[in-house]
């Protein structure tokens, strides 16, 4: 990276009362933001992500910097995604030295199961496609989601380079990644109705998110979310990366025993999981806090290298 110089002589003048600060060399509080940057375009949509650069990094100047990069995927139920929501408590995880991609998929509207995996996966080879533009390791990659992107942070997790969720753009780079971190993501569509849950989310049955996702009535036809559940996934003799999983034990959308199943999974395969229960959040409400988050970037940092 090209070292900045300065062009004038740093100004002499001191005034009574006034004070000074020293500047921060690193220039680490500061992030740079890109959005809408298009990675694909499917079926005349084009597809973008919003990227996050630390300190003083930008397109086509990061010379041979090379960091580790988080993906992120928004929740939305698998449908019209708001890829600006999270933003703010991305911004922390840029500052601590990681390129933050925000990804935006299909709805499941538009394409059903797996179009959102597909997409996300595409995101992630274009990314490591253009690591020397923006500065990426693409040896160190992780995928984080809430929610709908929890399950999609699960299922890149779990199915790293499958061929059969592989599409054609850039396929000679891998979409496998070295970490998870997953925030209240379904695991088994099949049982998600098993434990408690707001009626509100199943009483219009024309509306029901993993109905929509999977194309049918999951309740009266499991079979057709099989393909779907990342815990299906989850088998002794592969290994598979680092998980962190966080869940609040009062979520009325997604049961907390979804993450209990997936974590179960992942314990009786020898896989590596740290699981944490949010006492008293809902689904994403009372959830963030500054505790989690610092979880969250010890567990980047332990498992990426920052």
């Amino acid at each position: 990276m090209k070292r900045f110089e300065r062009v004038v002589p740093a100004d002499n003048t001191r005034l009574p009362g006034m004070h000074t600060l020293m500047g921060d060399l690193s220039d680490r509080a500061r992030v740079n933001y890109f959005p809408n940057i298009e990675y694909i375009c499917r079926d005349g949509q084009p597809l973008c992500l919003q990227l996050l650069l630390p300190y003083n990094m930008f397109p086509d100047g990061c010379g041979s910097r090379r960091i580790p990069l988080v993906v992120y995927v928004q929740g939305a139920a698998w449908g019209e995604q708001d890829v600006y929501r999270s933003i703010p408590q991305l911004t922390a995880i840029a500052k601590l030295g990681y390129v933050v991609a925000s990804v935006k998929h299909r709805a499941s509207t538009v394409a059903q199961f797996p179009a959102f995996l597909q997409d996300v996966k595409s995101a992630i080879r274009y990314l490591r496609a253009n690591a020397d533009k923006y500065g990426i390791d693409p040896d160190e990659v992780a995928i984080w989601g809430d929610s709908s992107g929890g399950h999609t942070a699960l299922m890149v997790g779990v199915t790293g380079d499958f061929e059969e969720f592989k599409t054609e753009d850039n396929r000679e780079f891998s979409d496998a990644v070295s970490a998870v971190v997953d925030f209240y993501g379904p695991t088994d569509a099949a049982q998600i109705n098993n434990k408690p849950r707001n009626p509100a989310f199943t009483a219009d049955k024309s509306n029901i998110p993993e109905d929509i996702l999977f194309g049918g009535c999951v309740v009266d036809h499991p079979e057709i979310a099989q393909p779907g559940n990342p815990i299906n996934y989850v088998t002794i003799d592969r290994k598979l990366p680092p998980f962190f999983i966080a869940h609040g034990d009062s979520d009325a959308m997604v049961p907390f025993n979804q993450s209990v199943l997936m974590v179960e999974k992942l314990q009786n395969c020898d896989q590596p999981v740290e699981f944490y229960k949010v006492c008293g959040a809902d689904h994403g409400i009372f959830f963030w806090t500054e505790e989690l988050l610092e979880k969250v970037a010890r567990f980047l940092q332990g498992t990426l290298g920052r």
